[in-house]
C-alpha cells in the first residue's frame, strides 16, 4: 500500500464508526492511528525514493 491508500482506509474507518455508533470506540481509534502511522512512514519512504530516482540538478 502507499501512503494515500493507508491515509484512505483510516478514514474510512473512522466515518464507517461514527455512521454506526455516533463515536469513534478505542478499538477502531487505534486501528486508524495505527494506519495513519503506516502512511506517514509509507509517505516517507515515498519521498526518499522520489529523491534517489530524481536526474542530478547541477
Amino acid at each position: 500500500m502507499n501512503a494515500a491508500e493507508y491515509r484512505a482506509a483510516a478514514e474510512r474507518l473512522l466515518a464507517k464508526d461514527r455512521d454506526r455508533y455516533q463515536a469513534i470506540t478505542p478499538y477502531d481509534f487505534r486501528k486508524a492511528e495505527i494506519l495513519a502511522q503506516l502512511a506517514v512512514s509509507a509517505s516517507i519512504s515515498e519521498g526518499a525514493e522520489a529523491r534517489d530516482t530524481a536526474p542530478a540538478q547541477r
